[in-house]
């Protein structure tokens, strides 16, 4: 299986400065070729020239451009080949893309490419083969760039350029499993990207079990086979850099985003954006960069930590309600939020751990009594956070009751043995919560909303499971 390992990269000035032109020329490179590819274009539209359609159309087409073009514009031989070749090619694929769109082969609208804004997006550099223009020699990564004119000797030579990590690679790295390296930047920090292919391990027996059922309120609450019941806080950082975020997004919007007038020597005229618009603006893709890696982080801790005490985690198959809103509609707004990446999150780990994971039906799990099956008649409102049971009088803390009831369909699904409903319905013998401080995670006892004693009268043994 491939998959990315990013490590962070301590980059000087002045090696930064050297990233940025590559990155510009890559850029360039892509605008012009997309340049020629309309030209190209309207050509086949308007003659069905089939020399049009082979550059146009074809995998390779855009790339061979890149020798000619090298020699009318000598600067592309400061880039490595490897990283100009992968500008063609990244252009190259959005055009098939755009066709198999038209075709009806792609669900959704796939447009024809863009021109892409460098000062927007920063062009990353893609080393597609293995150590091939990039070498690693402890922690110190030397990348090739492309070739300069040597004065002294009148004839050209490679340049290289060497940056370190940040951290140390992980214990189980090793130099064969690298298929290609990629060098992006995020605000106004670097960023190795290695492609790395490493054998699954087998899937192991499943002993201990966990049913999540996630929500808003906190990223989700599970009960184990176990009879112990997690409540997983929701990252408190994340909602103080939210606000950091609109409070800066709202002064920059407050500027005049086309405040100074620009005349080309063509006679042209442009608009740039005043120079405190671009430094809020630098300061909010910062907060953004923060948030990513923050959030990336938290939610692999929490992954990490499951996998490490249970052999299978189930996960609610939870979509947003809202009104006029269709289901596309809120299956794409699951898919962007922390839910929805905490489950591709829990499945890659799964993957690497040689673990399970899966999803259960959520609707009625609420509602629908866990002790004795009875349905609340009209629902529960979404801001009760407890209620009680109409038919069998039990008192139940909403988001346990769902868990339990979602474990009680994994079970039945999974025909698992001892599943600890033996004699009755599972009952939760103790409580816990997980909250992330930034290191790791701090497990706090008994945070039932702060009411566990409420719920004593209520616990059931379960019977242990030999797992």
């Amino acid at each position: 299986m491939r998959f990315a390992l990013k490590m962070r990269l301590e980059v000087d000035e002045h090696t930064a400065a050297v990233l940025d032109g590559q990155s510009r020329i890559a850029n360039w490179l892509y605008n012009h070729l997309l340049e020629e590819a309309n030209a190209l274009r309207q050509r086949y539209r308007e003659t069905q020239d089939p020399d049009a359609a082979r550059v146009l159309y074809t995998e390779r087409g855009l790339r061979d451009r890149i020798p000619a073009l090298k020699q009318e514009f000598p600067f592309l031989r400061a880039v490595h080949s490897s990283v100009l070749k992968n500008a063609a090619l990244r252009l190259s694929r959005a055009i098939r893309e755009y066709q198999k769109g038209r075709r009806g082969e792609r669900a959704g609208e796939v447009h024809w490419p863009r021109f892409r804004s460098w000062k927007r997006k920063w062009f990353s550099l893609l080393y597609d083969e293995p150590w091939k223009g990039y070498a690693l020699r402890g922690r110190v990564l030397e990348l090739s760039l492309g070739q300069s004119l040597d004065p002294d000797v009148g004839r050209r030579r490679q340049v290289h350029v060497a940056v370190r990590l940040a951290e140390p690679l992980p214990d189980w790295f090793r130099h064969e499993m690298v298929r290609q390296l990629r060098i992006t930047k995020e605000g106004r920090v670097f960023y190795a990207v290695f492609t790395v292919e490493r054998e699954l391990p087998a899937t192991r027996a499943v002993g201990r079990i966990i049913a999540i059922d996630p929500n808003h309120k906190n990223l989700g609450y599970g009960v184990d086979t176990d009879g112990v019941a997690t409540e997983i806080a929701n990252p408190w950082f994340l909602k103080a850099l939210d606000r950091r975020i609109d409070e800066v997004k709202s002064l920059r919007d407050r500027c005049r985003r086309k405040s100074v007038r620009m005349v080309r020597p063509d006679g042209s005229v442009s608009w740039r954006p005043s120079r405190r618009w671009q430094k809020l603006n630098a300061v909010l893709d910062e907060l953004w960069r923060v948030r990513r890696e923050q959030t990336k982080v938290y939610l692999r801790t929490v992954a990490n930590r499951l996998y490490r005490e249970y052999d299978a985690v189930f996960v609610g198959d939870y979509t947003p309600h809202g009104g006029g809103i269709s289901t596309r509609m809120r299956r794409a707004m699951n898919n962007q939020s922390l839910i929805g990446r905490f489950k591709e999150t829990l499945k890659w780990t799964a993957a690497r751990s040689g673990k399970v994971y899966g999803e259960w039906e959520e609707r009625g799990t609420t509602r629908t009594c866990s002790a004795c099956g009875s349905m609340a008649p009209g629902g529960i409102p979404p801001e009760e956070r407890e209620w009680t049971c109409p038919s069998c009088g039990r008192r139940h803390i909403r988001d346990e009751n769902a868990a339990l009831n979602g474990l009680a369909r994994v079970l039945e699904k999974l025909e698992v043995p001892c599943s600890g409903r033996l004699g009755g319905p599972v009952a939760v013998r103790t409580r816990r919560a997980w909250r992330f401080d930034g290191l790791g995670i701090r497990e706090m006892p008994g945070t039932a909303g702060g009411r566990v004693e409420d719920h004593a009268a209520s616990r059931q043994e379960i019977p242990s499971c030999a797992t």
